[in-house]
């Protein structure tokens, strides 16, 4: 199952990946549905000294390892090690920004999950529900990036 989702953030591309990837283990700094965030393990890929982020999320803990991080052209990728539901067997993840404009970076969200189980029958329900957590993690990141603050909803949840 894949899910794309785009959006412009009205910041210069260096700005917003100072947050995606230079901060990538401060996820909870800004995503409402994530409370706490560390990183650790060997650092396997370079310009990062980590290897793994741990999560707790409302839905419970999770583990997500970098597979590719590339500050120069503004690219990470990761991959779930726990914490995906149990009709996804893995989830696979990439960010990637461009320049827009003058002073916007226009950010695309590549999201791929490997159904297992009933998650090949339950696959548009599944595809429905992540779409929209994807479009509020989106909507939580951008506030963050272009208010320097946290959304409301990220407040509240606090």
């Amino acid at each position: 199952m894949k899910i794309v989702k785009e959006l412009s953030i009205e910041k210069p591309v260096e700005e917003v990946w100072e947050v995606l990837g230079n901060q990538f283990g401060e996820i909870d700094k800004w995503a409402s549905i994530i409370s706490e965030s560390n990183v650790s393990g060997e650092p396997k890929l370079p310009g990062v000294n980590y290897s793994i982020r741990s999560t707790t999320a409302t839905t419970g803990k999770g583990q997500q390892e970098l597979t590719g991080f590339d500050a120069e052209n503004h690219i990470l990728s990761y991959k779930s090690l726990s914490g995906t539901p149990p009709i996804v067997k893995q989830v696979h993840a990439k960010w990637s920004l461009k320049e827009n404009g003058n002073n916007g970076t226009h950010l695309v969200l590549d999201f791929q999950a490997e159904m297992k189980g009933l998650g090949h029958i339950l696959a548009p329900i599944a595809k429905m529900k992540l779409g929209k957590i994807g479009d509020e993690l989106l909507d939580d990141f951008k506030y963050y990036v272009e208010k320097g603050k946290p959304h409301a909803r990220k407040l509240a949840a606090k």
